[in-house]
C-alpha cells in the first residue's frame, strides 16, 4: 500500500519510516547517518547565525569577512552532506520498502522539492525541532 498523505509532518514520516526499516541494518545505518548530517547542518546554521551576530558588534573589515567566509564554507559543506545523505537514504528506502512508505519517502515535501536546497534545509529543521519538542520530559 502506497501512502499519499501530503499532510504528514516530518515527525510523522520519521516515525513511520523508523517502524518500516527497523529490521534492515543498512537502512538503519543510513538513517543514523542522515540524522547526524541533519544535526550537523542545524548546528552549523545556529553557530553561524549567532557568532556572526556577536562578531558584527566586535570586529569589522577583513576579520569579519574572513570569519563570515569560513563559517559559510563550513555551513555549505554540512548542507551538501545533508542533501547527499537524504538522497542516498531516500533512494534506498524507496527501492526496498516503496509499498510500505508514503510517496516521497522520509521527505514530507512535494517529492520534486527534494532537489531544492531550501526545502531540504527546512525539512531538516522541522524534523529536528519536532523531535526536540516531542521528547519525553
Amino acid at each position: 500500500m502506497t501512502y499519499h498523505n501530503a499532510d504528514m509532518t516530518a515527525l510523522d514520516r520519521f516515525e513511520m519510516v523508523v517502524r518500516v526499516i527497523a529490521e534492515n541494518e543498512v537502512a538503519c545505518s543510513l538513517m543514523e547517518k542522515l540524522l547526524s548530517a541533519a544535526e550537523r547542518y542545524f548546528c552549523k546554521v545556529f553557530e553561524m547565525e549567532t557568532k556572526l551576530k556577536i562578531a558584527r558588534l566586535r570586529v569589522d573589515g577583513n576579520e569579519l569577512r574572513e570569519l563570515t567566509e569560513n563559517m559559510d564554507k563550513n555551513r555549505t559543506y554540512a548542507h551538501e552532506a545533508l542533501i547527499s545523505d537524504l538522497h542516498i537514504f531516500n533512494r534506498y528506502i524507496m527501492k526496498e520498502f516503496a509499498d510500505e512508505l508514503p510517496v516521497g519517502g522520509i521527505f514530507n515535501r512535494e517529492p520534486e522539492l527534494i532537489h531544492n536546497r531550501v526545502a531540504v534545509a527546512d525539512w531538516a529543521g522541522d524534523l529536528l525541532t519536532a523531535v526536540y519538542q516531542n521528547r519525553k520530559r
